[in-house]
């Protein structure tokens, strides 16, 4: 396989289960972890609790949230082989239809039906780098999940487009794949007590041949969906009995846009659970393993997931809310935060992971990680990446693709010919409270001083 230290029984999680101490140690309690996301809304500023999201914006400050999301660019793109050209970028700035904003803003609210993306413009062309680029559509900014709650602030001119906040991104969204509400129906469904999780790389609701829009709906890991109450389960749901599977309420687009229920089905023996997975090692290093081998996705393309989704999702099934992109995690997220400077030793380094505990996000520039365990001398970890640079059997370092979910070393990989991957790291990131306090936690490492307070 050509990355060097990578065995097949790392590739099993009983192979690093076996090997972390207490894998099973809360690291958080539910009510730490509601704790933790209250404050991260509070103090994250890429975070925010739509429950509270301001009902009134000025018009200014929307038209330059809009600006600041749908920025021209300054280097070539491409779309369908041929380089765009500047009249395109003209018609996609008359889209975003600036003049329509009134002084005030008053906000409407929504929720998504479906697997949606959100984009840098209204528009769901594919733009690309390079003409002969199919894998970073330099467009899209996030995949969106369904039953996910947005804050509408905008739409295009021709209406097919909202400018929506999500708890953790602003951008576009196609407005056929959003229910409109009010915010007080939006999150009494939201919050409902009763709720089913998503704790497997993805799940699909029962086939329907009465309802196509709920039908086989994909619903990605830590996906939340109320349960429907027992009063309101019929004996029969669009023409099956409802035994062996969990009954669900999924939000659909009824008369004008407006948000209706349907009930749907989702099997007991798919990987669902009522309620969030417990926020252990092991459940940690349990969801990530799901994704061993999915191919990359840029910001979710091919209904799939890049480094950050794979860590954001992970922990969203634990009930932990998290920013979106790699750096806002690793430079903003509340948590225990372990620094790496960018003249640490590669000897501190080591002896930084040496007591840093497993399922540890880890980070990059742009990228992220999660640490796994040390074994025969090196640092192994898991995550989803577009490749590597490992030496050849002539011992030149040689750049190989990955473009998927896979594991390797951090010491016998290299960034270029004179840098390890473990001296590209700037931090390492317990998501977690620190003796009651959610604020980061800023680890020194060095002569006289201690990894952990």
């Amino acid at each position: 396989m050509n990355i060097p230290g990578v065995t097949e029984e790392m590739f099993e999680i009983s192979f690093w289960l076996n090997q972390i101490p207490d894998p099973d140690k809360m690291i958080m309690s539910p009510e730490e972890i509601r704790r933790y996301n209250h404050r991260s809304f509070r103090e994250c500023k890429t975070l925010k609790d739509l429950r509270t999201f301001q009902k009134l914006l000025p018009g200014d400050k929307v038209k330059g949230m809009i600006n600041k999301t749908s920025v021209r660019p300054t280097q070539k793109r491409y779309l369908n082989g041929e380089v765009i050209s500047g009249e395109y970028y003209d018609q996609l700035e008359k889209s975003l239809n600036l003049a329509a904003i009134p002084q005030r803003v008053f906000v409407r609210f929504g929720i998504t039906i479906k697997r949606t993306e959100m984009r840098a413009f209204p528009t769901a062309d594919r733009v690309f780098s390079d003409p002969e680029d199919y894998e970073f559509d330099r467009f899209i900014e996030t995949a969106l999940y369904p039953i996910e709650p947005l804050a509408i602030l905008h739409e295009s001119a021709d209406k097919k487009w909202f400018f929506a906040q999500t708890y953790n991104y602003l951008a576009w969204v196609p407005a056929r794949d959003v229910a409109l509400t009010d915010r007080k129906t939006l999150f009494s469904f939201l919050d409902s007590k009763n709720f089913l999780v998503v704790t497997g790389k993805r799940v699909f609701t029962g086939f329907n041949p009465l309802r196509p829009e709920i039908s086989e709906l994909l619903l990605d890991m830590g996906v939340r969906i109320p349960l429907a109450a027992r009063e309101e389960i019929p004996m029969e749901i669009y023409g099956q009995h409802p035994a062996g599977n969990y009954v669900v309420k999924l939000p659909v687009r009824g008369l004008n846009g407006h948000l209706e229920w349907r009930l749907g089905l989702i099997s007991r023996a798919d990987e669902v659970r009522v309620g969030y997975l417990p926020l252990t090692i092991r459940n940690i290093l349990t969801q990530a393993f799901k994704f061993l081998g999915q191919r990359y996705g840029w910001g979710g393309m091919f209904n799939a997931r890049d480094c950050s989704a794979f860590i954001m999702d992970n922990f969203r099934s634990m009930g932990l809310m998290l920013p979106r992109n790699a750096n806002e995690q690793g430079k903003q997220a509340l948590g225990v935060m372990h620094e790496m400077p960018e003249g640490m030793g590669l000897d501190e380094r080591k002896g930084l992971f040496d007591c840093l505990p497993s399922a540890t996000p880890i980070y990059m520039d742009g990228h992220a990680m999660l640490y796994l365990w040390k074994y025969k001398g090196d640092y192994y970890i898991i995550h989803d990446f577009a490749g590597f640079t490992a030496p050849d059997e002539s011992g030149a370092l040689k750049r190989s693709k990955a473009r998927g979910v896979s594991i390797t070393p951090l010491l016998a990989t290299f960034l270029s010919h004179d840098k390890q991957y473990m001296e590209g790291l700037y931090s390492a990131r317990e998501f977690k409270l620190d003796k009651g306090d959610a604020s980061p936690q800023r680890v020194p490492f060095g002569k006289g001083s201690s990894i952990y307070r």
